[in-house]
C-alpha cells in the first residue's frame, strides 16, 4: 500500500515514528507531507520515506493555507495513494478538502483528531469556528479516530 501522512508542521511527525516504522517493515510505502520550516527528523530518511514540503500555517485564517491546499491537491491527485492519514486540525481540514476527488477513485482518508477544539467548556468562538468545519469535513472522511471519550461521543452523534 502507498500511504501519505499529513500534519501541519514537521515536528508533529516525531509522534508517529513507531507507526510509520511498522508500516514500512510491513512493506508499505510511506510518504510525509508537512511544512518543513523545521527539518523532518532524519529517522524518516533512513526508512526511505519521501518528504513533501507543504506551505501549511497553523492559523486557519492564513493565506498560505490556500497555497497549501493547491500543493496538497496536486500531490494527492498525482500520488496514487491508497490511504491519506491526516493529523492536526488545519492540515486535516485542508487534506480532507483536497482529497475529495481521489476518494471517488478509492483513496481512503483517515483523520486522527487529537482533541477537538470544541468541547464542554470551550469558548463559544471555538464552537462557531471549528465545529462547522469538522461537521462539513466529516463528509470527506472515511475513518475518524478520536482519542478521548468526549470526542468519540460527539463524533458518533454529530458527525456524518
Amino acid at each position: 500500500m502507498k500511504i501519505l501522512y499529513v500534519t501541519t508542521i514537521s515536528l508533529t511527525m516525531n509522534f508517529f515514528k513507531n507507526f510509520i516504522n511498522k508500516l514500512v517493515e510491513d512493506k508499505n510505502t510511506v510518504e510525509l507531507a508537512c511544512d518543513c520550516s523545521n527539518p523532518v527528523d532524519d529517522f524518516y530518511d533512513t526508512l526511505g520515506c519521501k518528504i513533501h514540503n507543504i506551505s501549511f500555517s497553523r492559523s486557519p485564517l492564513s493565506g498560505s493555507n490556500i497555497v497549501a491546499y493547491k500543493q496538497l491537491k496536486k500531490l494527492v491527485e498525482n500520488g496514487e495513494y491508497d490511504i491519506v492519514h491526516c493529523h492536526t486540525p488545519v492540515a486535516a481540514m485542508i487534506t480532507r478538502l483536497a482529497c475529495r476527488k481521489v476518494r471517488k477513485k478509492g483513496t481512503k482518508v483517515i483523520y486522527t483528531a487529537h482533541g477537538f477544539h470544541f468541547y464542554k467548556g470551550a469558548p463559544k468562538l471555538n464552537w462557531l469556528v471549528y465545529y462547522p468545519i469538522e461537521k462539513i469535513c466529516s463528509y470527506f472522511t472515511d475513518v475518524l479516530i478520536t482519542i478521548n471519550k468526549e470526542d468519540y461521543v460527539l463524533a458518533q452523534k454529530k458527525m456524518k
